[in-house]
């Protein structure tokens, strides 16, 4: 018998990158500047486009492609950014209107939010069944 081994080269998938949709207001989208500001824009940007990866099972990290930083969350219910990836990591949950909330793993009942104008809210005075808590992934196809 003569074996034949198949070469198969392996193409990895093309990086999957997400738009986070924000429902209040009119409508806006998560970006992360360069600066260090995070806040929402109705139209997505460069600075839209976050790469979010599975740290465990409902656990996720999130990262701004272009501006490269990641994203944290503090005891004080305030988001912050860095550079390195530290402990601070996102409990990802489908909610009953199948919009996800973001919330700090490390300070419970610490929820991502943007306002009604897309700024920053303290993430310590807002509940996940705020719409400001709501946000809907769009992933690229």
């Amino acid at each position: 018998w003569i074996r034949f081994s198949l070469c198969v080269s392996f193409i990895p998938p093309p990086p999957c990158f997400t738009l986070l949709y924000c429902r209040v207001g009119i409508g806006y989208h998560l970006q992360i500047l360069p600066n260090g500001s995070v806040g929402g824009v109705h139209k997505p940007t460069e600075y839209s486009w976050l790469k979010m990866f599975a740290m465990k099972h409902g656990v996720v990290g999130i990262k701004g492609v272009k501006s490269g930083l990641y994203l944290s969350m503090s005891g004080q219910g305030l988001l912050y950014l860095s550079l390195n990836l530290i402990s601070e990591q996102h409990s990802e949950n489908l909610e009953e209107n199948h919009y996800t909330t973001y919330s700090s793993l490390s300070h419970p009942g610490i929820y991502l939010a943007l306002s009604h104008k897309g700024d920053l809210r303290k993430g310590s005075s807002v509940g996940r069944h705020q719409s400001c808590t709501h946000f809907l992934p769009r992933r690229t196809p």
